[in-house]
Parts: structure tokens; C-alpha cells; sequence
């Protein structure tokens, strides 16, 4: 999930830079108090909730949140309510070997993922993806979920491609959220509550040149985003990339991409999110919860 800054387009190195959108005072003022942020125009935030939420009616196909479900045919429909499926997911990067620490379950018809600290203190990374069983180019992307808070916490919901014959690796993050970031940054309130994602478009890859404007997007002020559950949506396009948040659009960039990714969901620790300490909430009450993951294609 490497990124680059966001008004000059720089690579980063492992996230996005710290305080690269640091609001004016008035602002940081005002996500320093207690209170909310309003929602821009047009978006509904919900209030926090434990309940699983958007399950389709039986019988009924579900369709995309903000989308004429005439366009699309369902894909991939991972509605967490069997168990952690093994023949859809693997629980640990390629290039990584699987830990033992607990740190994800599926119970009561989602997904967790929670900050834990391993034998030795370290606090272990989880990353989640469909690599060798599911990847789609083209169609609609959609994650249902509550984000988790604290210092260091940096949940993503994205797309990637590390087995193609090129010097590339193509990559697009639809859901990055830092809310160890701290009010001044944008990312979070005072009390470490995400309020902002980033949205980020890899056409040539994370270390690869990046070129045109628009290529990632920080999404801010839509309130506490680990109260309730939220939907993180992308319509991939031939030559157009557009994020969605409960059916919303966001942002949009002319990126043409072609090349198949798979999925990923993972909790990793620092980058904007500052390193986790003491202070992280740890254990399942402050997951990086999943209600679903589903993709369509175009008809």
C-alpha cells in the first residue's frame, strides 16, 4: 500500500507522509473537540452499530450501493457468514510466512481484524487477500466496514497484482485510513477516531513513476468512522477509476489499467498512523470490521 503525497505526487516510501494535508487552525480546532465533523452534503452517517447490516433478502441479488444494478452482474459475494473460507483466502502475504498470534476470526457474520502484540510486544501485521483463488479487472469493488482507532492502526481495503510478467505491480488502495494521525493531520479526531481515507491509483506500480493529477485522494470530514459501518466503494473502467463512499461519489481519476487483481484486507501498524504504543486499544472490541466484500462486472 505504498502511496505518494498528496499535492506533489512523491513517493513516500511506506505510506502516506505524515501531516501531508495538516488543515488550517480554525479546523484543527474544531475535529480537537469532542464533536463530529459534519458529513459533506449528500452522505448519511451512520450511528454506531454492531449489527450486521445490507444483507440481501433471500432470493435477492444484491447490487452495488449508488449504482443501476442493471449494469452489473455479481462476481464475488464474501458475506463472512460460514467461517474464514480457505479456499478464498489467505491469511498472510506471499512473501511472508502466516502468524500464529491471534489477531482475525469470523464470528456473528463478519470479519475482524484487531491489533494484537505477538509473544516478544511486536504488534503483528494481518493481511488478508484472495492471491491464487479470486482476481477481477474492471467492474465494481465493494467493502462494507467499520474502521478501527488508536495510535499506529492502518486499515486498507485494496487491489494488487504481484504475478505479472513485468517490471510493474499495479495497485489500487480504494480504502486507507491512519487514524493515529491525530486531529492536525486530517486523518482522525483528538480522541484517534478515523474521519478520512485515502484513495490511491498504482497504475505503474507502487516504486513506479506516477504521472497526471488526481492520482490519489485524501476523503475527509465524514465523521467517526469506527462508530457504525460504512461502504467503500470503486468502479473500475477501462480508462477511469472512481471511489465511492456509501454510494457516493468522491473522486474520480482517467487511469487506464487492464491487467486482473485480487484482494486485499489487512490491519498494518504505522505510516500517517504514526507507530502504535501503550495507548492502541487492543483485542476484537476494536476491530477492523468486515460485514462483506463483493465485486460485479460489467454486463
Amino acid at each position: 500500500m505504498l502511496c505518494v503525497t498528496l499535492a506533489m505526487l512523491i513517493v513516500s516510501g511506506d505510506g502516506w507522509a505524515s501531516g501531508i494535508a495538516v488543515k488550517s487552525a480554525s479546523q484543527a480546532v474544531q475535529n480537537d473537540s469532542d464533536a463530529m465533523a459534519p458529513a459533506p452534503a449528500g452522505i448519511a452517517i451512520a450511528a454506531g452499530s454492531a449489527i450486521k447490516k445490507s444483507a440481501p433478502k433471500r432470493g435477492e441479488r444484491p447490487s452495488p450501493a449508488g449504482q443501476d444494478p442493471a449494469r452489473y452482474v455479481l462476481a464475488f459475494s464474501e458475506e463472512f457468514d460460514n467461517g474464514f473460507n480457505t479456499s478464498l483466502w489467505n491469511d498472510h502475504i506471499w512473501y511472508e510466512k502466516s502468524s500464529p498470534t491471534k489477531n482475525y476470526e469470523v464470528s456473528n457474520g463478519t470479519l475482524k481484524i484487531w491489533p494484537e502484540r505477538d509473544a516478544t510486544g511486536k504488534f503483528v501485521n494481518r493481511m488478508l487477500d484472495t492471491d491464487g483463488h479470486f482476481s477481477q479487472a474492471y467492474g465494481y469493488f465493494e467493502m462494507e466496514a467499520k474502521l478501527p482507532r488508536g495510535k499506529g492502526v492502518w486499515p486498507a481495503f485494496w487491489l494488487y497484482n504481484h504475478l505479472l510478467d513485468n517490471s510493474f505491480f499495479p495497485e489500487i488502495d480504494i480504502m486507507e485510513a491512519y487514524p493515529g494521525g491525530g486531529a492536525a493531520s486530517g486523518w482522525s479526531d483528538r480522541k484517534l477516531r478515523p474521519t478520512a481515507y485515502g484513495a490511491t491509483i498504482h497504475p505503474m506500480g507502487a516504486s513506479g513513476p506516477f504521472k497526471g493529477p488526481g492520482i490519489n485522494k485524501m476523503l475527509t470530514d465524514l465523521g467517526d468512522l469506527s462508530a457504525g459501518f460504512h461502504k467503500y466503494g470503486l468502479k473500475w473502467e477501462k480508462h477511469k477509476q472512481t471511489f465511492y463512499f456509501d454510494g457516493k461519489e468522491m473522486h474520480s481519476v482517467n487511469v487506464s489499467m487492464s491487467d486482473p487483481l485480487y484482494i486485499l484486507l489487512d490491519l498494518q501498524f504505522g505510516s500517517a498512523s504514526g507507530m502504535p504504543d501503550d495507548t492502541t486499544p487492543t483485542g476484537k472490541s476494536n476491530s477492523f470490521e468486515i460485514n462483506y466484500v463483493r465485486t460485479w462486472k460489467f454486463k
